[in-house]
């Protein structure tokens, strides 16, 4: 769901590879996938200072040499994966139309689109997703799940996998790679997501998101212009703890006071102080840092990652 180029496992035996650049961290899970269980492999390391900006390559070639060397070393070559762009360039909107057939909606959402990206639909790759009915008092709309991103950007990133020796099959969005992951990994330590209403907060060098996420679909997103840096400051901590909490509240307005059950926080979690402490009782609900040991000892911040990897598993 929600993703750009659309793809799935062609055999039960399969590896793809999730890939997250994110400022100046990239990280990489390896899913292998066989008839009776998955495995992962999982990597991060730091790129020189300036590689990547708001999800621009200003030095693509340390890009691809680090990329092209983590292949070979690897044995990686020719294999499948899926990657996101963590930009402000990325736009991932929630759209509140009138029930309608999917070639209305469609027709619909054309004239939407130039209203929520700010360049021409012509410059952009556009897709999305109808979530269906999400309010109990407004049972004749339905909610569009919109993600857009400039053309040229995404052949960028086409060009550095291609020439790095892996086949990008998808660019997805965050919001739905950290619910992947969430979705598989409650199998092993939450396994009421898939019923609970649940708030993700991950954190990036960059960007913050927010995904809540109620009965395994993704019902509400942000992006918050903060990254782990902003976390050196007590002040700018509780101004990123405000904002997050005015999201959920908005949220849990929005969708007739719908209460969140959980608060997970993924990515550079080592930034944090006291953030989740604070959010959590802010929206009086547990918060905890999602670390998985029972899967392969994926960390916070491989969730992105490994939710990228299980695209076309979960």
């Amino acid at each position: 769901m929600g993703c750009l180029w659309l793809f799935k496992f062609k055999s039960r035996n399969s590896q793809q590879l999730g890939i997250e650049i994110n400022g100046d961290n990239l990280t990489i899970v390896l899913c292998k996938q066989s008839k009776s269980e998955i495995n992962f492999e999982k990597l991060s390391i730091n790129l020189e200072g300036g590689t990547v900006e708001n999800g621009l390559f200003l030095n693509p070639q340390h890009l691809l040499t680090t990329l092209s060397s983590i292949v070979e070393d690897n044995n990686w070559q020719g294999l499948n994966a899926v990657t996101t762009i963590v930009s402000r360039q990325m736009v991932v909107r929630h759209l509140e139309l009138p029930m309608m057939h999917d070639n209305e909606l469609a027709e619909t959402i054309k004239w939407e689109i130039a209203q929520h990206i700010p360049y021409g639909e012509e410059e952009a790759v556009v897709d999305w997703h109808n979530l269906g009915s999400m309010k109990k008092d407004q049972p004749n709309l339905t909610t569009v799940l919109l993600a857009a991103i400039p053309k040229e950007t995404v052949y960028s990133y086409y060009q550095i996998f291609k020439e790095a020796g892996v086949n990008l099959q998808a660019i997805d969005i965050v919001p739905a790679a950290l619910r992947r992951w969430l979705l598989y990994s409650g199998f092993y330590q939450w396994p009421d997501v898939d019923v609970l209403t649940i708030t993700i907060v991950n954190i990036g060098d960059e960007m913050i998101n927010l995904v809540v996420i109620r009965e395994g679909v993704v019902q509400f997103a942000r992006s918050l212009a903060y990254g782990k840096q902003h976390f050196s400051s007590i002040e700018t901590e509780d101004l990123i703890s405000d904002e997050l909490y005015r999201s959920i509240e908005y949220y849990q307005n929005q969708y007739n006071g719908q209460r969140v059950a959980r608060i997970i926080f993924t990515g550079a979690t080592e930034a944090m102080n006291g953030l989740h402490k604070k959010l959590a009782k802010k929206v009086e609900a547990p918060s905890e840092l999602g670390s998985i040991p029972a899967i392969d000892e994926l960390e916070p911040n491989y969730a992105v990652a490994a939710g990228l990897s299980l695209k076309g598993v979960v």
